[in-house]
């Protein structure tokens, strides 16, 4: 105790190199909580997208033997509509089709609507149950439109079609082969023109100054119809299987693939499925990268605030020579003094570690409320966070303690 007091009026005197010296150990641990954090969050965030895919699914794709085809690949053809059926009934597959783009940018559909011999261009997207929209003309979805093939128009499409957008209530309209009943027309003046809710796509729609853009909606069985009929492309470049339960899903694969090998026996390239375990491989890679990050920003931060520790003590070393030499005089052993200056080294780094620890979770409170995710603190951090504070203040302490209980009594006292 009566170290820790001698300490605290030692440091006192140096108010300004003590704080320039805290600034740099309060930095180096806000910056681990903070990007230790940002990582607990993304990778919580990237394990909870992982789980949500089907592990019974995977894709299936070709790579051509010649590598300057790989961008030219559709020439070659290695998937064709009519292999579906056949690839159908390979044992251990449920379903497969062709593969969807992981980033699909376009959630809506872009088509014609026809009604004797009218057509007009359409965009037709899901409605959702925050879909904020009223009909001027007919009525609203209702429950039972779920199983139903029931749209409701924009005022253009109606007119167009119609002449009279009261006369497109109940009348079947043609998008894409399909039939769909008109049951109401999209009433544009009762679009909300707040910026937050059509930046989150809640309209399907951009609105600013008087421009209003209004789409056509549909429920969501209809809707994703259309969708799987949109994204049956006459090129295909890869293949969504889906694997029956109770059967291997690599197993499953490989089997398609001899399969697509039999139905091309020409083709000049291979055929390779997914494997499942990559996205677990590239988040392991992802949180190592994070970690040797986080271990960079730690070592320099801690090392900086090290050497200004070290600095201070050098000089609280050469400032106290005589009040050394009188300890020593009355009896104090070199160890004392030695614990004397090692104690005021880590007790400068253990304040700024408690500090950078305290301001690093304000900041990552706040960081949260800018993230698409949340950012997680993870006490493991806090403990290493601490540790190396103690350690930083041990080793760069070390040096000047031990310069100071070398000093002889002698000729300390009369410096």
């Amino acid at each position: 105790m009566n170290l820790i007091k001698s300490s605290l009026s030692n440091l006192k005197g140096h108010k300004l190199r003590v704080f320039i010296t805290l600034l740099w150990i309060i930095m180096g641990i806000t910056s681990v909580i903070l990007v230790s954090s940002i990582g607990n969050g993304l990778k919580k965030e990237v394990l909870s997208s992982v789980d949500k895919v089907n592990p019974n699914k995977t894709r299936i794709s070709f790579e051509p033997t010649n590598q300057n085809m790989s961008s030219m690949s559709a020439f070659l053809q290695p998937f064709a509509l009519k292999d579906i059926e056949e690839l159908s009934f390979v044992e251990g597959v449920e379903r497969i089709g062709p593969a969807k783009e992981d980033f699909d940018m376009s959630s809506s559909y872009f088509s014609e609507a026809s009604f004797d011999k009218k057509t007009t261009s359409i965009e037709v997207n899901e409605f959702k149950k925050d879909t904020k929209v009223k009909a001027s003309y007919g009525r609203n979805f209702s429950l039972e439109d779920n199983d139903r093939k029931v749209i409701m128009i924009t005022m253009q499409n109606a007119t167009d079609l119609f002449g009279d957008a009261e006369k497109a209530i109940g009348k079947g309209i043609t998008i894409s082969g399909s039939t769909f009943e008109v049951i109401g027309v999209v009433d544009e003046s009762s679009l909300t023109t707040d910026t937050e809710e059509n930046n989150s796509g809640m309209l399907g729609g951009m609105y600013g100054g008087d421009f209003t853009y209004a789409t056509s909606y549909m429920p969501k069985k209809s809707f994703d119809s259309l969708m799987n009929q949109y994204s049956y492309p006459t090129e295909i470049y890869g293949l969504d299987l889906i694997v029956s339960k109770g059967y291997d899903v690599s197993e499953v694969a490989y089997r398609v693939c001899d399969k697509l090998y039999d139905l091309h026996p020409d083709i000049d390239g291979s055929y390779n499925p997914q494997d499942p375990s990559e996205q677990t491989q590239e988040l392991e890679a992802m949180v190592s990268k994070i970690n040797l990050f986080i271990t960079a920003i730690t070592a320099i931060s801690m090392f900086v605030g090290g050497v200004g520790v070290m600095n201070i003590m050098y000089v609280s070393v050469m400032e106290r020579q005589r009040e050394i030499g009188i300890r020593r005089a009355i009896g104090a052993k070199p160890r004392h003094i030695l614990f004397q200056f090692l104690t005021e080294a880590v007790f400068i780094t253990v304040c700024g570690g408690i500090l950078g620890i305290v301001i690093g979770f304000i900041v990552v409170n706040y960081a949260s409320n800018y993230l698409p995710f949340k950012a997680i603190p993870n006490a493991n951090s806090l403990f290493y966070a601490f540790i190396a504070t103690v350690l930083t203040g041990i080793v760069f302490g070390i040096v000047p303690a031990l310069k100071a209980s070398k000093l002889d009594p002698i000729k300390a006292i009369y410096k």
